[in-house]
């Protein structure tokens, strides 16, 4: 069930992610969660269909690499959603966390309520505490910390 529960934190992990271009030079997430919903969205379809291209030029004997192959390429979204989920609960480096109590300490300086969150602990923390600062805070103080 751990990976189960990893696939899951990996999935809300990254709908709370916030998508920003910005974020693209210090954090890979923005590319593994791009990368993880188009094959979500893709792949099940291209199993399916050279499936059934293999399955008629090589017949019934190939059967079960036939099938294997599309285990592998069905399973290619849920890689990239464990990855997320252990990225998720891993603890930030401490240079990550004083970044990130400088921007909660930006957010309550222009009269904005943190909503209860504390100081990060891990990469899930960090993304609730950006996604609040890209709603709450205007551009020109987002930019000034990339």
């Amino acid at each position: 069930m751990n990976l189960v529960r990893t696939i899951h934190s990996g999935f809300a992990y990254s709908k709370t992610w916030p998508a920003k271009p910005e974020l693209n030079a210090i954090f890979p997430e923005n590319k593994i969660i791009f990368l993880t919903q188009k094959a979500a969205r893709y792949l099940p379809v291209l199993a399916i269909l050279t499936a059934a291209m293999q399955f008629k030029l090589l017949g019934v004997d190939f059967l079960g690499q036939i099938l294997a192959m599309m285990l592998l390429l069905v399973s290619m979204p849920l890689q990239g959603w464990y990855w997320l989920g252990v990225r998720a609960n891993t603890d930030l480096p401490p240079a990550l966390i004083n970044w990130a109590n400088e921007i909660r300490e930006q957010i309550q300086k222009h009269g904005q309520a943190a909503s209860g969150l504390g100081s990060p602990k891990n990469y899930l923390d960090l993304a609730r505490l950006l996604q609040q600062a890209y709603q709450q805070l205007d551009k020109s103080v987002m930019r000034r910390w990339f």
